[in-house]
């Protein structure tokens, strides 16, 4: 396995992808039904901030060199989080997630990790945001080829799950491909999930979609 080097952001940097992570937030269907209602904007940033926090931590966090697509994500066998990232989770949720929604909230997020592969190692991307008012596919390349690198050094698969049916071509075009879906009846609507093998990865054990 490929050693792993602690990814650093600048002030400016970190600055621009707070913002794009927001706007990806602000984009999903699973939150909209229960994020709490008033000063969306600093709620969804309060959320932002969190996953940057965390991600940054397990080194998961890149950003394209035209500053306009960004991802956040970590490491199956990396992902320890400590006591005191359960308590920021909760402040964060207290904060953000609509009083009530604890356990449902909780239950979705077991029913949908319920569907990926078995697997004893691979990288999870939390968050592909891409600044809306650029019109260059420069940013989507840099991630493709980050995402290459990280297929190919670390030899595992990568996945990332959606319900925004319109990102499906963003993310196929970056190098995944479907290999399930199912419709969540909490939020009716359905599940997109993708995968990344690496050069020389097995298929063999991907899910049927349904």
């Amino acid at each position: 396995m490929a050693a792993r080097k602690n990814t650093d952001t600048n002030t400016s940097d970190k600055k621009i992808l707070l913002r794009i992570m927001a706007r990806a937030f602000s984009e999903s269907d699973r939150l909209k039904p229960i994020l709490r209602k008033g000063k969306k904007e600093k709620r969804l940033m309060l959320m932002a901030e969190y996953a940057y926090d965390l991600a940054l931590k397990f080194d998961g966090v890149f950003l394209s060199d035209d500053k306009s697509t960004a991802i956040v994500y970590w490491q199956k066998s990396y992902y320890k989080r400590s006591f005191l990232d359960h308590v920021k989770y909760a402040v964060m949720f207290l904060r953000t997630i609509k009083l009530g929604k604890l356990l449902e909230t909780a239950a979705r997020e077991k029913l949908v990790k319920s569907y990926r592969p078995d697997l004893d190692d691979y990288i999870y991307v939390w968050l592909l945001g891409k600044d809306p008012e650029s019109k260059s596919i420069q940013g989507l390349a840099d991630v493709r080829d980050h995402l290459n690198l990280l297929s190919r050094d670390l030899e595992i698969p990568i996945l990332i799950e959606t319900t925004v049916e319109k990102l499906l071509k963003l993310y196929r075009f970056v190098g995944f491909e479907s290999y399930h879906q199912f419709f969540d009846k909490t939020i009716g609507m359905p599940v997109y999930y993708l995968r990344k093998d690496p050069p020389s990865g097995d298929k063999s054990d991907q899910n049927t979609e349904d």
